[in-house]
């Protein structure tokens, strides 16, 4: 067993098989590689393993989680991003955002059993065993699928809003909330009659949604405000916004519902939230451009997908509760430094020009994130 506080030390090569911290309360059990621009994963506890959505690759990645190895790699469509899976049917549903699509595999034969036609670009999935149905989120298409786990028919397509991506749902209260990334909003459906009751105005790049149904309360990432919103359910407001890392993307509510892990694409780390209280617990170092997370039901390990890097991250929240210090993220080392020199190709005449060309000039500059 390695012991380090340096993530990138080369004693821990990706793919061995544990590490702690010796400051954080955390472990890595490992580091897997996997297709490109990994971003939805999903874990088989029956049989023990993680299908991951490798969207750049057009394909998931099934990872042996006891081996820590890739046993597979299933074709989709184009641009999977998220995924999940049903336990029931023993179906894995992967959201194919290029393809309008979902593509549905058997977990047991790892083969592909159809593809269903959805909206424009599916970027966000759910599905819910008490119901025995799977909604998808419809980005380009504004609107929310319903589909029935067990015939594999749409029962309903449910107009939503520009981005609609990531779906959560209360089975207490039968309530359905589609979150939609460029409408900055999310829309609350009564989920046996899908008429909608509710709209709420959230942060920008609103992108994941968690519940907590005791609570009556939901966990909602606004990816460029760079925060989390509690929203009471019953009362469909913000009662909260909650700070974590740089550009949160993923999250996922832990089974025992005190505390909520946020993944921070910007940051390269896991936050730990406390449900209760709201604070930051910890931040747990994972790989580069985190998205997708999920926790094993079976040993509580959190699976993590990282863009940036093409790995799945599996690690442990060793923390028993709220720990005695806050977190404090420290700011950025360039803050208050000059902007430094760099060249780039100008769109209009094709030139090659530098910053010091376009001084005292207006100029943008466009920045393509994948996700």
């Amino acid at each position: 067993m390695a012991v380090t506080g340096e993530r990138d030390d080369p004693a821990f090569p990706v793919g061995a098989a544990c590490r702690i911290d010796s400051r954080s309360p955390w472990r890595e059990i490992a580091e897997i590689a996997v297709g490109l621009d990994p971003e939805g994963i999903a874990v088989d506890n029956l049989r023990r393993r993680a299908f991951v959505a490798c969207s750049r690759s057009d394909f998931v990645s099934v990872v042996d989680l006891e081996s820590h190895e890739v046993i597979a790699e299933i074709a989709t469509g184009a641009e999977p991003i998220d995924i999940g899976l049903d336990e029931e049917t023993g179906r894995v549903f992967s959201a194919d955002a290029h393809s309008d699509q979902v593509t549905i595999i058997d977990s047991a034969t790892l083969e592909v059993e159809t593809a269903l036609p959805v909206g424009g670009y599916p970027s966000g999935l759910t599905h819910v065993p008490e119901f025995r149905r799977l909604y998808v989120g419809n980005s380009l298409g504004s609107t929310m699928s319903v589909i029935d786990l067990d015939t594999l028919e749409t029962v309903a397509t449910v107009d939503a809003e520009p981005g609609a991506g990531a779906i959560g749902v209360d089975p207490t209260r039968r309530l359905a909330i589609c979150v939609n990334f460029v409408a900055a909003s999310a829309n609350f459906y009564d989920a046996d009659s899908f008429e909608e009751i509710g709209r709420l105005e959230l942060g920008t790049g609103t992108c994941a949604i968690g519940i907590v149904p005791e609570r009556g309360e939901a966990f909602i990432v606004n990816s460029i405000a760079g925060t989390v919103s509690r929203v009471d359910l019953d009362a469909i407001e913000v009662v909260e916004e909650i700070r974590t890392g740089q550009a949160p993307v993923g999250l996922t509510v832990a089974p025992a519902h005190d505390r909520v892990y946020v993944t921070n694409r910007g940051a390269g780390s896991l936050s730990v939230l406390g449900v209760a209280d709201g604070a930051e617990w910890s931040q747990i170092p994972v790989g580069h451009g985190p998205g997708g997370v999920v926790v094993d039901p079976r040993n509580g390990q959190i699976l993590v997908a990282n863009a940036g890097s093409q790995t799945i991250s599996i690690v442990e929240d060793l923390l028993a509760a709220r720990p005695p210090a806050p977190v404090v993220e420290p700011p950025s080392p360039f803050i208050g430094d000059q902007l430094p020199p760099f060249a780039l190709e100008d769109y209009w005449t094709g030139e090659r020009k530098t910053n010091r060309d376009w001084a005292e000039k207006k100029y943008i500059l466009n920045f393509f994130a994948s996700w």
